[in-house]
This record gives structure tokens, C-alpha cells and sequence, in this order.
């Protein structure tokens, strides 16, 4: 088995998960091989892990010239592993106590899966705010490679992660994970999910912009859809919100936002009254669906309330910005 951790930040976002790897590994009375990724860190990541070099995690420390987002980084990790098993891991994940055992466990029985998914959960000590991105995953409804194990021969004969699904002007990355899984269902592989096989996922630092940035990911969904058209849509079917899917109600709140925004202008420009009130009550219905979508499970502080009211006004731009702009450069519209 091979662990293999893209890394974009510093030391100290990685240091946590081997920290909980290490007595692991050594309770186990094994060696793990580690290759840290390091995606053209501003910093080197090798001279820090230097003093980890005499632990349990073999670690290999591989540097990338140029910024290539989180699947590049998987795939300059993926062309060093030797081993028929290789885990992904997220540098900012952190693996329950018994990860290693169980994992160790799943790929030891007589017939194992070609790909093992396991789950993420929101941990940590710091509240998941609408400003502190934290995820959570449980498959098929929700792909993420940040708890990820595949046979190493399946993963390259597929030619492992697409790499288009990084936007390196804004150091944006969405759905690379989605894609690979599906193209390895398409081809009939066999996928396990283990909800036991656990990751924690501490919410990252909050700020204010987090919210728009996490909306311009949404650049990446016609080329997922344009890629894999059945696939996307029954990905989209998994999460409802009544009749229709989440990802459809999260379009049209941007779109009823910005339209009665334009509304609004055009009924006060042409001293319009009639048309000014239906444009305003559009922008309101679209406002607070973005509202609600912002505090959706998360936990609204009231030092957050007026935080949230100013970023609902924006979030709509950025994600019908980045949307129409994938549009634009994948040449489809997504069926949402």
C-alpha cells in the first residue's frame, strides 16, 4: 500500500494527518509509504519533513514546478507507486484512529473491490460556519478523492485524474473525483463504499470570501456534464429538494436573484412601478434562497448574520459568472 497526499499550503497543513498516522503505523508494526505531493509550494514542503524521516511513514517528498491543482498533484504521485494498492488522502484531512487497521483489513480479503470509498465527516474543534469550508462525504451521493483507495493497475489503465478539472488562473478545482468515478463505473468496475473507513475534516480558516469562491467552482459542471451527460444527471437526482434536485434549485435561486435585479433596474429606469416591484420581489426570492442555501447545516453565529446578508448579494454573480463562462469554454449547457 501507498499513501499519496497532494499538498498546496505549508508544513503545518499536513503535519496533523501524519501526526494521527504515525502511532498507526507503528501499532501495526508496519511501514507506510507516503509520497507528499508538493504542488509548487511557495515553500518547499522536503526540508520540514526531514525529521519524520525516522518514523514508521516512509515519506517521499516529489515537487511539482508548476501549480497543476489536486488531480496533476494525484497523478505525479500515482507514476511513483509500486505497490497494487495506492489511498488518496487530502493534506488536510485527518484518518480516524483505526483507519489504517480497517483499511489494511478491506484490501486483505479474497476478493477486494478495484475502488474503495470511504467517508468524510466535519470534525474538529472550530464550528462549520458559512464561511468556514468544511465537507462532508458519503458516497455515491457525494465523490470526493480525499478518502479514496483504488487498485493501482485499475487507476492507471483508466490514465487517472483529469487534469482539466483545474482552473490555475483562480486555483479553482471541482469534480475530478466525480469524473474519474464516473469513468471507471462506465467501465463496469467494482466500487465499495466503508462508511467505518473514516476521515475528519476540521473546518478551514473562515473568511468572508470563502462562500464566492467555493460558487465559481460550479465553472467545472458543463464539462463534467458534456463528459458524462447520464452520469451528471443522476449524480444531480441523488440530492432533492422536493421535486426538483438541489443543484437545479441552487441554479434557480442565482438566476430569479439576477433576474430580478435587472428587473428592478429596468422598472425604476422606465418609471415603471409595476414592473420595479415584480423585479424586487424576484431579487428578494432569490436573495433569501441564497440565504438559506449560505446557513444550509451550518451553524449562524450572530456575528455571522450580517456577514451572510451582504455575501447572499454576491454569491449569485460569482456562480452565474463562472457558470455561463464554463458554458462558454466547454461549448454545453449542463441538463441540471
Amino acid at each position: 500500500m501507498t499513501l499519496v497526499i497532494p499538498v498546496r499550503g505549508t508544513l503545518g497543513v499536513v503535519a496533523p494527518l501524519l501526526d494521527a498516522l504515525e502511532p498507526q503505523a507503528e501499532a501495526a508494526g508496519q511501514t507506510v509509504r507516503v509520497v507528499v505531493v508538493d504542488d509548487a509550494n511557495d515553500v518547499p514542503l522536503a526540508s520540514g519533513l526531514e525529521e519524520r524521516a525516522d518514523g514508521h511513514l516512509v515519506l517521499e517528498v516529489v515537487r511539482r514546478e508548476a501549480n497543476g491543482g489536486p488531480g496533476a498533484s494525484r497523478n505525479t504521485g500515482l507514476a511513483l507507486v509500486d505497490t497494487p494498492w495506492v489511498a488518496f488522502l487530502d493534506a488536510d484531512v485527518v484518518p480516524a484512529p483505526d483507519w489504517l487497521e480497517r483499511l489494511t483489513g478491506i484490501v486483505a480479503v479474497a476478493d477486494p473491490p478495484d475502488v474503495i470509498e470511504g467517508r468524510m465527516a466535519i470534525g474538529g474543534d472550530e464550528p462549520a460556519t458559512p464561511f468556514a469550508h468544511a465537507t462532508e462525504a458519503v458516497p455515491p451521493e457525494q465523490r470526493v478523492a480525499a478518502n479514496l483507495i483504488f487498485r493501482t493497475e485499475v487507476l492507471r489503465a483508466v490514465g487517472g485524474f483529469d487534469e482539466r478539472f483545474y482552473d490555475p488562473a483562480r486555483r479553482v478545482h471541482f469534480r475530478e473525483d466525480a469524473e474519474l468515478a464516473f469513468r471507471l463505473e462506465a467501465e463496469g468496475r467494482r466500487f465499495a463504499y466503508e462508511p467505518e473507513l473514516l476521515v475528519v475534516h476540521p473546518p478551514l480558516p473562515p473568511s468572508f470570501w470563502t462562500p464566492v469562491k467555493l460558487a465559481r467552482r460550479y465553472y467545472f459542471d458543463p464539462l463534467l456534464s458534456r463528459e458524462h451527460p447520464e452520469a451528471f444527471r443522476a449524480l444531480n437526482r441523488s440530492r432533492m429538494l422536493g421535486p426538483v434536485t438541489l443543484r437545479r434549485a441552487r441554479h434557480d435561486a442565482a438566476v430569479t436573484f439576477a433576474a430580478g435585479a435587472g428587473l428592478t433596474a429596468v422598472g425604476l429606469a422606465t418609471r415603471r412601478p409595476g414592473v420595479a416591484r415584480a423585479g424586487l420581489a424576484a431579487l428578494l426570492v432569490g436573495w433569501l434562497a441564497n440565504v438559506v442555501a449560505l446557513a444550509w447545516r451550518k451553524e449562524v453565529r450572530p456575528r455571522d448574520v450580517v456577514p451572510v446578508v451582504a455575501v447572499a448579494t454576491l454569491v449569485p454573480w460569482a456562480y452565474l459568472a463562472s457558470y455561463w463562462r464554463g458554458v462558454v469554454h466547454f461549448r454545453h449547457r449542463p441538463r441540471l
